[in-house]
């Protein structure tokens, strides 16, 4: 269990309306950014935002502003953020070159809307004249910046399609000053310092995602790819949480693991794949005892489902509530809140939140199980005629599916 944080400042309008928020990379809840890598900082903003906090608590329906580099736009994780509300700024250290001026073509042409971040007044703008035409926001550094320079930097960009945001205003004074000569938008102190938001997160086994990584450049079946998603119940949450923040269109509830790989495709799992590897996220899971619950009520569920049922559809729904089924624990936060972003099927809802239906029922068998609380095993049995041989075979099964989990931490 980790602590996760993303810095959020807002960006108002004219009438200080909030118009939208910059969305940064922090390490703690008291220091700033302490950026070392820009690949890693946005990789790890990207991955908290979609995967542990979510988009639209985060920004609601605002714009959210992330920094991005060349490498960034070049690995086409831009592709899974939902184009509509994202802005990428390109960051002042990023050089304005063909490959650069290619890549942000390119995704222009995909609708993705662009930044430049950190414009320096004292600094001629004639660096960005081959890329200009292509952007939607320049955002100018205002602090300390000689007003005879912002006036003359502002007239410059006027003759220019961009839309022009003030940033690292600090007094009232400066904010009219800024309103006054044209500027649209408006960052800074004055308004509010960036807050800064903080959840406990998992981390998925780091040679998993490798693994996953492997199969899925080879392009291996989707039950080859499901087999290393039950390896990793924590990169199912991930999996599942991701799937309904990105910007994909669910047209049914998801309720197996297959299901979600089949929906989100091989080549944006990839991609996201990618990002959790540049996030450079991982733990050792069999050192981790909850983990290890979930897992192997996963896989014992599953079991009991397909040798009650003989249906594979159900059984792929019973792994799914199994793994869940400790989530509030392993991410410290109560259980509807976190699959109300799931986008579970009511099936599996049900059981989680209230022990309903045929899923519920296996899920207080496999509970009562661990509390040795026989009886309640005793009457779930006998409705389901499961006799105890295969009950305490598919236990048995369970944790020796677990045991060879191969994870190499």
């Amino acid at each position: 269990m980790s602590q996760i944080f993303i810095g959020r400042q807002p960006i108002l309008g004219k009438r200080e309306e909030i118009f939208g928020y910059e969305l940064l990379f922090r390490t703690s809840p008291t220091k700033g950014a302490e950026v070392i890598d820009d690949t890693q900082a946005t990789a790890s903003v990207l991955i908290n935002t979609l995967n542990e906090i979510g988009l639209n608590n985060l920004i609601g329906n605002k714009k959210g502003f992330i920094n991005v580099n060349k490498e960034v736009l070049s690995e086409g994780f831009i592709e899974l953020l939902p184009k509509s509300n994202i802005v990428l700024e390109i960051l002042e250290r990023v050089e304005i070159d063909d490959e650069l001026i290619k890549l942000v073509g390119d995704l222009k042409k995909k609708g993705v809307s662009f930044a430049l971040d950190d414009v320096i007044c004292e600094g001629s703008i004639d660096r960005f004249l081959s890329i200009l035409d292509m952007i939607d926001y320049v955002k100018i550094d205002i602090l300390g910046s000689d007003r005879n320079k912002i006036h003359e930097t502002v007239k410059n960009l006027k003759m220019h399609k961009v839309k022009l945001l003030a940033e690292k205003i600090e007094t009232k004074e400066v904010f009219t000053f800024c309103l006054e000569l044209g500027f649209e938008f408006f960052q800074g102190y004055f308004f509010a310092k960036p807050a800064v938001i903080e959840k406990k997160a998992t981390s998925p086994s780091q040679f998993v995602l490798i693994e996953l990584f492997n199969n899925l450049s080879k392009g291996k079946d989707v039950s080859t790819i499901e087999r290393i998603f039950k390896k990793s119940p924590e990169l199912d949450v991930k999996l599942l949480k991701f799937i309904n923040s990105a910007s994909f269109y669910l047209a049914q509830k998801i309720s197996s693991i297959s299901q979600a790989i089949i929906t989100l495709g091989y080549r944006n799992l990839q991609k996201w794949t990618s990002l959790m590897l540049f996030a450079k996220t991982g733990v050792a899971m069999k050192s981790n005892p909850l983990f290890e619950r979930a897992a192997i009520r996963g896989f014992f569920m599953e079991l009991l489902s397909y040798r009650i049922t003989k249906n594979k559809d159900l059984g792929d729904a019973a792994f799914i509530t199994g793994i869940l089924s400790l989530v509030d624990t392993l991410m410290g936060a109560p259980l509807k809140e976190i699959i109300k972003d799931m986008n579970l099927s009511e099936e599996i809802q049900d059981a989680l939140l209230d022990k309903k239906g045929v899923l519920g029922e296996l899920l207080q068998i496999v509970c009562a199980l661990e509390e040795n609380d026989f009886d309640i095993v005793k009457n779930i049995m006998e409705r389901y005629n499961i006799i105890s041989e295969d009950l305490y075979a598919s236990e048995t099964e369970a944790i020796l599916n677990f045991e060879r989990m191969d994870l190499q931490d």
